[in-house]
């Protein structure tokens, strides 16, 4: 939903599930691809934030008209929801695995300078006790989305951009550019 230009060759949103009302480009599990290796120049990945929910069972987990039509039902209420994909894993366990095995194929399929872009919200863990599995990664920037005192979630959300660690070509340290010869004198 965050993207201006909506019909793009530039942009192609994968995702595993099959019954959402928005199809994805492509249905493809993110863990294992068949793209090849270092073929993908960035990458923003929005896993699920928690575990253990039921299809339509809160306004999270509502992935079409039917699921909508069930939680209405079950609720009394008029509302669209949106798909956050919190019933894919029933334990953190299995999350925390998922959350692995993604950045283990992001690191693959991710140019040697790619960029991995990380959207993660706070509900049941904070950002720090999920990043040990980006330990390959350097992290270029975390950015705080909203706070903890917005009217929408009680909440942090952060975007956090990352880099692979490994990368070959290093990117040029600013520092070693003269000080002394300024832009303005040139």
């Amino acid at each position: 939903m965050f993207w201006k230009t909506k019909e793009s060759n530039h942009i192609l949103w994968i995702d595993i599930e099959t019954e959402l009302d928005i199809e994805p480009d492509l249905i493809l599990d993110c863990t294992n691809t068949e793209f090849p290796d270092n073929s993908v120049m960035m990458i923003f990945f929005d896993p699920p934030h928690w575990w253990g929910d039921k299809i339509a069972d809160n306004f999270y987990t509502i992935r079409n008209k039917n699921d909508r039509e069930h939680f209405n039902e079950k609720y009394g209420t008029h509302f669209n929801g949106a798909y956050y994909g919190t019933d894919k894993y029933h334990t953190k366990r299995q999350l925390l695995n998922f959350l692995h095995r993604a950045q283990e194929e992001f690191k693959r399929i991710l140019y040697p300078d790619g960029v991995l872009w990380l959207n993660w919200s706070e509900v049941k863990l904070e950002l720090d006790r999920i990043m040990p599995f980006f330990r390959d990664w350097d992290e270029m920037l975390r950015l705080p989305v909203g706070s903890k005192n917005q009217i929408m979630s009680t909440y942090q959300n952060y975007w956090v951009m990352l880099m692979k660690k490994d990368r070959p070509h290093p990117q040029t340290m600013l520092t070693s550019f003269s000080k002394s010869k300024r832009i303005d004198e040139a």
